[in-house]
């Protein structure tokens, strides 16, 4: 995945799909860890890991991350017993998988500010 792509997409999305702020934040986590984990397919990870990055109770992560699944931004697939579930993101720039290190950035699409000219 490309992370400036994903952020930009996700972003242009929100203008029109809105997410909770909860749900926001959880994705926004959840693209650092695949970010340092070198984009994988998919992650194990522990509520206690996302817990420690969010400050939310379970019951807020479990309502962000089934907001998440809910609108296909996420796969999650609990396992048996206190095994950690897995995580997948879901692409939204539809590119494929860019593990290059010197990439270019991406242009943002939309323009929010104009810039000011200055005499």
């Amino acid at each position: 995945m490309n992370y400036i792509a994903e952020l930009n997409s996700f972003y242009a999305r929100l203008l029109t799909r809105p997410l909770s702020s909860e749900a926001q934040a959880l994705w926004s986590v959840l693209m650092h860890l695949f970010n340092r984990a070198g984009w994988p397919p998919r992650l194990t990870l522990a509520a206690s890991t996302l817990l420690g990055f969010l400050g939310y109770s379970y019951a807020t992560l479990s309502r962000a991350r089934g907001e998440l699944v809910a609108v296909g931004l996420l796969v999650h697939t609990p396992r048996p017993g206190r095994l950690a579930p897995y995580y997948e993101l879901q692409p939204l720039s539809g590119k494929a998988v860019d593990k290059s290190v010197d990439n270019p950035v991406d242009k943002p699409r939309l323009t929010l500010v104009k810039p000011i000219c200055q005499s």
